[in-house]
């Protein structure tokens, strides 16, 4: 059934206007999101991680619940609706308020708080949330320093603001760093512009393997290795010649990139400039080892490189961040010194998730930021030429 929601003003005023769940909107047009932060009698926390298939944030552990309200709900009435479809937990907010509302880019997101017995017994949306658990302030913060948690801009202090009655303090997601002594890269669509060849290469693979939806695909396994891209086929199109088109896809990559590799803007630059500076440098592409060496090879960049990881020398690829943290390890280096170059949210989830300081450098004509992308980015430059010092020169 067709899902539409209300269309709010800057002002938070209903305009009258309501469209469909995922169409795109105006720059002016905001949407009510509801999310709720529920709490037990022992102060912990109830938290919920997402099932790993998601198309956002999969696999991470969130915040208790939330949701989108739909055309014709209230603020009240969405969250009570949302507590029933994803936990099965029947509340009444009746009297009550949320306790503080940030005006997002595009949203307005109101975030209840409410206290429930432990024991009240859940029932979870098997599409939505994988596992739900109670914590208190030491698990919590233990999951932060994990980098397991959707970044939020008050996550540091949430247990504080339980106990303060959430005023509703914004703190931004990224500490500061102490210092940096490492930096670590993505290749593809980063350094090398080759995800323009790499696209058009499956658009043609795709049409001749009769791929339904190429673009999907290619989004949908942009960052990923081998097997990451494997198991996005065999998820999303069973059935589907993955094998064969792959082959067919990667010869016909080899033939534009065999002759010239086509280097990114301010690659050579910000190589050097970290090199001048001290600063160890590593790879981490999930295309295989004898590709990354040849290309950066023909492109007079990998004798920049300290270490060299690839997509064939890690077990799980990204989103997991096995590869950049092997990055760091071939360093001697902790994620906490590094910084991570990324362009793909594949990536940004990698190199976040190992706890690197992520600097996000997109192309909005091969995929452009969102709401994911930037809440994973400690910084964000439109180029590699404008990644300034201070990011790099600290402590």
């Amino acid at each position: 059934m067709p899902e539409y929601q209300d269309i709010y003003d800057i002002h938070r005023h209903l305009t009258g206007k309501k469209v469909l769940r995922g169409t795109k909107r105006a720059a002016d047009e905001y949407i009510l999101v509801i999310h709720i932060l529920i709490f037990d009698e022992n102060g912990r926390f109830l938290v919920q991680r997402r099932v790993d298939d998601k198309a956002t944030w999969p696999g991470m552990w969130d915040i208790s619940l939330g949701g989108i309200a739909q055309s014709g709900d209230d603020s009240r009435r969405a969250a009570e609706r949302e507590a029933a479809e994803e936990l099965g937990l029947t509340l009444d907010l009746t009297d009550t308020e949320p306790v503080f509302t940030v005006r997002a880019p595009k949203t307005f997101d109101d975030y209840w708080m409410v206290q429930i017995p432990s024991t009240t017994p859940l029932t979870l949306q098997p599409e939505e949330v994988a596992e739900v658990k109670w914590v208190d302030r030491a698990k919590w913060e233990a999951l932060l320093a994990t980098h397991q948690v959707i970044p939020y801009s008050f996550q540091y202090r949430l247990f504080d603001l339980y106990e303060k009655g959430f005023p509703g303090t914004r703190i931004f997601p990224f500490p500061d760093p102490q210092r940096i002594r490492g930096a670590v890269f993505d290749m593809d669509g980063l350094l090398l512009d080759t995800e323009r060849v790499a696209d058009r290469s499956w658009v043609q693979a795709g049409a001749e393997f009769g791929l339904a939806d190429p673009l999907r695909a290619i989004n949908g396994c942009r960052g990923l290795n081998d097997a990451g891209m494997k198991h996005w086929f065999e998820l999303h199109e069973p059935g589907f010649n993955y094998e064969g088109f792959r082959l067919r896809a990667r010869a016909l990559s080899h033939a534009v990139t065999d002759v010239k590799v086509p280097v990114k803007e301010g690659a050579a630059e910000i190589l050097k400039r970290l090199k001048d500076a001290g600063i160890l440098l590593a790879v981490a592409s999930s295309t295989r080892e004898v590709t990354v060496r040849d290309q950066l090879g023909r492109a007079g960049l990998l004798p920049y490189f300290d270490a060299v990881i690839t997509g064939d020398t890690v077990s799980r690829g990204k989103p997991h961040p096995e590869i950049y943290c092997k990055a760091c390890e071939a360093l001697g280096l902790s994620p906490s010194e590094c910084i991570g170059f990324e362009d793909s949210v594949n990536g940004l989830r990698s190199a976040y998730r190992a706890g690197l300081y992520t600097i996000q450098i997109p192309d909005p004509e091969i995929q452009a930021p969102g709401i994911e992308s930037n809440a994973l980015s400690w910084k964000t430059f439109d180029s590699l030429l404008h990644v300034p010092e201070s990011c790099y020169r600290i402590g």
